[in-house]
């Protein structure tokens, strides 16, 4: 992460689970000059973050921080009583045959 994107992210985790407008993470973030100059200089910071998947964004445009999952396996979910097992990691051939195997 370069420093803007530090920045984006610690200014992100003082609001755990709310989405954030592109306009307030600009002018909370940058110089008053910068922000005047340019009310979204942070979108492409934000996108970029996005793609890289450590933030996710709605319908409007806004950014919060992706939720981490619990990380259950798909083995462990199937012995937990009301699971999604869409939420949980796919078992491949290569693991399978690697625990037989070693």
């Amino acid at each position: 992460m370069n420093a803007d994107e530090t920045a984006v992210h610690d200014f992100l985790m003082r609001y755990p689970g709310i989405y954030v407008t592109v306009t307030e993470i600009s002018r909370r973030l940058g110089a008053r000059r910068k922000f005047q100059k340019d009310r979204a200089w942070a979108r492409p910071i934000l996108r970029r973050m996005e793609m890289d998947g450590s933030l996710e964004s709605n319908d409007c445009g806004e950014y919060r921080l992706k939720e981490k999952s619990d990380g259950t396996t798909f083995k462990h979910a199937l012995r937990l009583p009301g699971i999604s097992l869409g939420d949980t990691t796919m078992i491949s051939l290569d693991e399978e045959l690697g625990e037989v195997g070693g």
